[in-house]
């Protein structure tokens, strides 16, 4: 950050307390045509069409990187949709999304999955991948090979005979295959409010070490998401010290919340899959974020209605709750409150992003101008009736959390500024299958 950049000129500056790699550095950062051209100290910076300051309050993130989410859309918009989804996205920071194929009809063939990316892009305010669900024929989907991240299966998969054949195809495109680690056998019929005994924890672990003998035998990417339980991130770690290509995600609720939820007021909005745990398992996944032994942390942003969610019948309540408007910051209120590090910011940014070879969550030259601008000291409780999601409600409720979004940068460009959204819809775009492969490794 030593020369002067005179002979540069550039379209934006942005100068302010800047996150570079674990630390806050007063610094500014040059973006022309979207991408990140310098990074300078202040009085070197180059020559700019526009200039931006930001004071001590603010802080310089890149834009968070969030790898599982239901936009819903296709099919169940009245539970969120891309134009809903992505402003939440966008206040809570967050500039990319990975989507999953749980749509109606589920995302499972080229045509159905071209669909979904022209609805994304007329509408989302934010960039974007897309996964492929288990498909009713493989050798079909070649065709739109660079179209998908990569395949999500669910627990309804694990049986099915294409499932071989998925994880071949995947081995060969070098595409990562997204599990949800919940064993349908050892899952109850009967619901009951006691939901983490429902489906229990050896439910999980035993999908974890089906899945892994087949990232064994195959020699396939397989990632585990939302893990929620202790035994399920022991065997995961002793699976990557014998080399396997295997990572993992957490969840901030499996991290924060715990299965005591389930005994009171709050059972049916905290309802989700996998259960919240016990206090045990809850500090573990904790420290796997503490120690970044995991390899990402995402919302599983889950919209549904909020009637769906208070349906008399336990049974009935569908899982899952909103999380993209709050990640962010529950995991910014862990670190100001000295209960974890400045760089775990990185699960959320420039891991995930580094997982899938993208040259964003991280505020580096030639990665897209995405930025997060978060003020702190900024106080605000959680309520949900002020989500920009359609999805009124949360677990977290009530909480006070201690930094706001300020400004958001898509690629260079404003899109959200002081509670304001300045593009009404679409800007965002598919992300670029092109994977640099020195960035995941």
């Amino acid at each position: 950050m030593g020369e002067k950049l005179d002979s540069l000129k550039v379209d934006l500056v942005i100068e302010g307390n800047v996150y570079l790699r674990g630390s806050l550095v007063r610094a500014s950062i040059g973006v022309d045509q979207g991408k990140i051209v310098s990074i300078s100290k202040p009085s070197l910076a180059p020559i700019a069409e526009r200039r931006i300051s930001y004071g001590d309050k603010y802080l310089i993130l890149p834009g968070m990187v969030d790898i599982h989410v239901h936009m819903r859309e296709p099919g169940l918009e009245y539970k969120e949709d891309w134009a809903s989804g992505s402003r939440a996205a966008i206040k809570g920071g967050v500039t990319t999304v990975f989507d999953m194929p749980n749509n109606k009809p589920r995302i499972n063939s080229c045509e159905r999955l071209k669909e979904k990316i022209r609805l994304a892009s007329s509408k989302s305010l934010v960039d974007f991948g897309l996964y492929m669900g288990l498909p009713d024929d493989p050798s079909s989907i070649n065709d739109c090979k660079d179209l998908y991240v990569g395949f999500k299966i669910y627990p309804e998969d694990y049986a099915k005979e294409e499932l071989r054949e998925v994880f071949q195809i995947a081995r060969n495109l070098d595409k990562i295959v997204v599990i949800h680690p919940e064993d349908p056998a050892l899952l109850l019929s009967v619901v009951s409010m006691d939901y983490s005994n429902v489906r229990p924890p050896e439910a999980e672990i035993s999908a974890v070490k089906r899945m892994l003998k087949y990232a064994a035998e195959m020699k396939v990417w397989i990632h585990f998401t939302h893990v929620s339980t202790a035994m399920s991130v022991r065997e995961i770690l002793k699976a990557k010290l014998r080399t396997l290509k295997i990572t993992f995600d957490v969840t901030p609720h499996h991290m924060l919340l715990n299965s005591k939820l389930y005994k009171g007021k709050w059972a049916k909005i905290a309802k989700v899959n996998p259960p919240l745990r016990s206090e045990a398992d809850r500090a573990v996944i904790y420290r796997t974020v503490e120690s970044m032994f995991a390899d990402a942390i995402a919302s599983d942003h889950a919209p549904h209605a909020l009637k769906e969610k208070l349906n008399p019948n336990f049974e009935d309540v569908p899982p899952g709750f909103p999380g993209l408007e709050t990640t962010l910051h529950l995991l910014l209120k862990e670190i100001i409150e000295g209960r974890m590090e400045l760089d775990t910011i990185d699960l959320y940014s420039s891991r995930p992003a580094r997982l899938f070879g993208l040259r964003k969550g991280e505020i580096r030259i030639g990665w897209s101008a995405d930025f997060a601008i978060v003020k702190i000291g900024e106080e605000w409780v959680i309520k949900s009736e002020d989500f920009e999601s359609k999805a009124k409600y949360s677990p977290f409720e009530g909480w006070k959390l201690r930094t706001k979004t300020w400004d958001v940068y898509l690629r260079g460009e404003l899109v959200y500024s002081g509670g304001e959204f300045l593009r009404e819809a679409g800007g965002g775009r598919l992300v670029s299958q092109s994977f640099n492969k020195t960035l995941q490794s």
